[in-house]
Parts: structure tokens; sequence; C-alpha cells
């Protein structure tokens, strides 16, 4: 804190004492009114006030932190006008026990800047895929023997796959997915071995325990109602109900396939539970065959 000098508490002082009061009724001098001891107390009294009431010069008294109990008192320019350094004062005295800031030199601001970059460019490039895949599965997708269905399309650690399209060493598989579920037809022993066909969708029963059901299955307008396992598959929170149906052989599957055909499934009263169509089928056809072809 700036110190008064003497020489200006002794002038304070006598220009206290002739000061005039400035109402016209009252225009009396002072030194006529009050002796001059007591003027000359009245005026150490008024200088001592001023003395802790006049605005203080601020003294920085260390550069800024980014304490919270710290508040910037001056600020150091360059010739540009930028500021380069900040002076602060201690809020309650001390800056023993406080918290500071976490600062960044310009590089790591700089990592920091490319990191979140890196982040949005694979963003977006997940964006881009994950609508590719959705428009695949709307438009439907068939995956051959000897692919995993939804191999590597999860984003996150260990990916996620569907199920294997293979069945043991004898068994070929090939399937077809839309967003309403799926078609697979799996042989299980070579081309004389039995084989099935199974169809999953979110409008399927999903019992807790696989039970069998006479279903109506339509496929390219011809209708037959035989009996199905009725079967739960998927996860607890999206399941779907799955159908089974028996086929003799792994070549009456085959030649079952048509390059395209829509198939709906209901129960006796005509409830339907699930229904599409697929396209290419002669490529899952042909795949299918040449599986059964290694057996």
């Amino acid at each position: 804190m700036p110190r008064i000098r003497l020489a200006y508490l002794v002038q304070s002082i006598f220009i206290m004492s002739s000061l005039v009061v400035p109402f016209s009724s009252l225009r009396v001098r002072m030194d006529r009114a009050v002796p001059a001891s007591c003027r000359i107390l009245a005026g150490i009294a008024l200088v001592s006030l001023a003395s802790f009431l006049w605005p203080q010069a601020a003294k920085a008294d260390h550069l800024c932190a980014g304490r919270y109990n710290e508040y910037t008192v001056s600020e150091v320019y360059d010739q540009t006008g930028n500021v380069v350094e900040y002076w602060c004062e201690w809020d309650d005295g001390g800056s023993d026990g406080s918290p500071q800031m976490q600062y960044f030199s310009p590089e790591q601001w700089q990592a920091f800047g490319d990191h979140l970059a890196d982040v949005d460019a694979e963003n977006s490039r997940e964006r881009a895929l994950m609508g590719q895949r959705l428009r695949q599965l709307e438009a439907g997708m068939w995956f051959l023997p000897g692919e995993e269905p939804f191999a590597g399309w999860a984003t996150g650690p260990g990916g996620s796959t569907g199920g294997q399209t293979n069945i043991g060493s004898a068994g070929c598989s090939a399937s077809y997915w839309t967003t309403n579920g799926a078609v697979i037809m799996t042989t299980l022993n070579g081309r004389e071995g039995a084989a099935v066909i199974v169809y999953q969708g979110y409008g399927i029963p999903a019992p807790d325990k696989p039970a069998k059901k006479r279903i109506a299955l339509t496929q390219s307008g011809e209708t037959q109602t035989v009996t199905a396992l009725v079967s739960r598959t998927g996860n607890p929170k999206r399941k779907m109900g799955s159908i089974t149906f028996a086929v003799p052989s792994g070549s009456a599957l085959v030649n079952s396939i048509e390059d395209v055909q829509d198939y709906t499934l209901a129960d006796e009263k005509g409830k339907v539970y699930f229904s599409g169509k697929w396209h290419d089928g002669l490529k899952a056809r042909d795949a299918l065959a040449r599986c059964l072809a290694k057996q």
C-alpha cells in the first residue's frame, strides 16, 4: 500500500483548518468558531480516514496460476496487443492448499485437436458404413456356405457374429436376411441326409420352451399346413421367434430354391406371423449345391 508522505499530511491539516462552512447562515470561519487544537485533531482524523478509504494502487505479487482464490490485477501486452502475462493477487492472502488448474502447452493443444479430428473422421466412416449395411439389410442379403453372418459388422472389441452358416463338417447352410428377420436353409448330412428350413422374425411367437404347432406356409402362391417346431432365438433384449420345418433331404432343399420366392407363415386361423420375399435365390442354390458336392 502506498505510504502518505508527512508533508502531504501537514498540508492537509492546514487546508482543513481554513475550511469554510458552505451554508450562508453559518458563514463563520472555523478558526473563529473552533479552537486551534481541535482543528488540528479534526484534520488528522479526516486525513487518516481518507488514507483507508481512498482507492489504493493495485499491487500484483505473482503470475496468475489459475487458482480459485486469486484475481487478476494487471495484464502485460506485446507490441501486437496480445496478452502475454496476467499478474494476480491472492484473495485470501496466501496460496497454501489452493488447487491449481491444469494448463496445456501449444503442442498438447495441437495433439488434442488432432485426436478430436481423428475421432470425428472415424465416426464419419462408421456412420457411412452402418448406413451402407442398413441399406443392404433393407434390400435383403445372402450369407452363403462358409460365410459367417454379420462377421466383422460390430465396431467394438471382439466384434459380433450371427450364427455360423455351416453346421458341423457334414452340413451346409445359406441364409437370407432382412431387417425383419431371416430364412436359414441347412443340410445336416449330405445330399440324402435330413435338412431344415428355419424362419426367424420378430413377429413370430417366442415361447419359453420349444413347442410343436400347425403352421400354414405359403410359397409362391402354394399353401401347405404342416407341423413345425416353434422356439425362441436371439438375445433377451431382442428376442425373435423361430419356426423350423423339416425337409426330407439336402437335395430336396436345394431343388426347391427359386430365384425369386415369396413366403408367408400363419397359424391355422390365418394370423400372419412372418412374410417376405427373397431375390437372387439361384446364387444361394448353386452355392449349396457346390457345398453338398464336397460331402
